[in-house]
């Protein structure tokens, strides 16, 4: 169901920018911005149960698709406005009040627009945001990770196959068409090689994931409706010990999510078979895991595995007072490793350590660092942009925040160092934007 959905919004989004230069050459030409506008409609109502629903879905082609029929829109309002009053000569098939009006050379570099802008935009946040990318995709699962890498994909795909229907219809426009008769060549090249290209291009991703369900049916990675609500439920425990300034590690992980052995992450995760498990038991696990009884057991977060209901990870810190010389050994296989250490793993290469474990790291960094540098409102409580923020284990046992709460993640992603911070801020305010909260459990 999940492909499904990842074809789905795809096909979607080309057949509503294919179906508008259809519908318009079958409508009177003036019907065009309307045209536009209610293929815009339907995207956007995708967009918004997209959001509403609880299994969140990419949809990176519909918001360009989107964006690309507003411009197409505009620009032909826009162009009719400059033709009415002679601004400037324009040719008469990029006007819609004209017969033969070719939409196609509009809305084609639209997307092209769109689509580059959102490609070049994703690799700019990918540079300066890959752990958070990491991060939540961590939190998301297996799904989330070959999402991504299959909205890449679409994406580069979008671009070039854009790019080169944009190329054949102006060269055809500039050095072939003949402004007297409309004959069929020039209604294949501006009408139906662009429907054509766009149902070949549905028909090969709906193969790339029949074939990708089909590999995953094969590894018994599939899991359908009636066996969810049939799952048993589970509850998985995180432990971090941390003691000082170090916090005790195992190199011999495995990482699920990526398929990789040998990686760093806390030797404390235990499971049980039950929806939730109370503090005491929590103790009582963690104390037999370290062979510690001393400890401050402190809750960190939890979040349901997407689309499982009945299966949950719940984090925890276990302080330990003194130093790591007075616990040389715990229960449990492992070292004492320097959380400076660890930080520069998880910068350098966070490749080495479990997916789960740089997720963790991600959101307590993100949440104690953002509120030290923006108060509630996303405000700077430091104007010096320049200082230089750093994370100790201490920070942690001293902070009283709520880690559950995405509040200082949301500051973090949208504050005042954000660009037009305050007209952005004043838009969502004036159109009632739900709470990210909301959206994403």
């Amino acid at each position: 169901m999940q492909l499904y959905s990842l074809w789905r919004n795809l096909a979607i989004s080309l057949l509503c920018m294919g179906g508008t230069i259809a519908v318009t050459h079958m409508l009177p030409f003036y019907m065009a911005p309307v045209v536009g506008l209610l293929a815009c409609g339907v995207l956007y109502t995708m967009l918004w149960n997209g959001r509403s629903s609880q299994t969140r879905i990419e949809m990176t082609v519909a918001v360009i698709m989107l964006y690309a029929l507003l411009i197409y829109t505009f620009t032909s309002v826009g162009l009719v406005l400059v033709y009415i009053f002679h601004l400037f000569p324009l040719p008469a098939e990029l006007v819609f009040f004209n017969e033969p009006y070719m939409p196609s050379l509009i809305l084609l570099p639209a997307v092209l627009l769109s689509s580059f802008v959102m490609f070049v935009n994703r690799i700019v946040l990918r540079s300066k945001k890959r752990i958070a990318t990491r991060f939540r995709i961590g939190e998301r699962g297996y799904f989330a990770l070959l999402s991504a890498r299959e909205v890449s994909l679409q994406l580069s795909n979008i671009v070039v196959l854009f790019a080169l229907l944009t190329a054949i219809t102006w060269w055809y426009f500039l050095r072939i068409y003949v402004d007297v008769d409309l004959n069929g060549r020039d209604w294949y090249v501006f009408v139906w090689i662009v429907i054509l290209t766009i149902l070949i291009d549905e028909v090969y991703f709906m193969a790339r994931y029949y074939n990708l369900y089909l590999d995953l049916l094969e590894h018994d990675e599939i899991i359908t409706p009636e066996q969810l609500r049939d799952i048993t439920a589970r509850t998985y425990l995180r432990c971090y010990a941390i003691c000082g300034e170090y916090i005790y590690v195992t190199r011999d992980a495995e990482d699920k999510l990526y398929q990789k052995k040998g990686v760093v992450d806390t030797p404390l995760v235990t499971k049980r078979n039950v929806n939730g498990v109370p503090t005491t038991e929590v103790r009582n696990i963690v104390e037999k895991m370290t062979g510690l009884k001393n400890g401050e057991l402190r809750f960190y977060y939890g979040r349901n595995l997407e689309g499982v209901e009945k299966h949950s990870v719940l984090r925890y810190f276990y302080f330990l007072d003194g130093s790591p010389e007075d616990y040389p050994e715990l229960a449990v296989k492992g070292e004492w490793m320097h959380f400076n250490d660890l930080k520069h793993i998880y910068a350098a290469d966070p490749g080495r350590m479990n997916s789960i474990a740089v997720n963790d790291i991600s959101r307590l960094a993100t949440i104690i660092l953002t509120e030290r540098v923006f108060d509630e409102d996303g405000n700077r409580k430091n104007k010096i942009r320049s200082y230089q923020q750093h994370l100790r284990l201490a920070d942690v046992r001293a902070s009283h925040l709520d880690f559950q709460d995405d509040k200082w993640i949301r500051i973090a992603n949208f504050n005042s160092d954000s660009r037009f911070f305050r007209v952005q801020r004043f838009l969502r305010g004036l159109f009632g934007k739900k709470s990210e909260r909301t959206v994403e459990r």
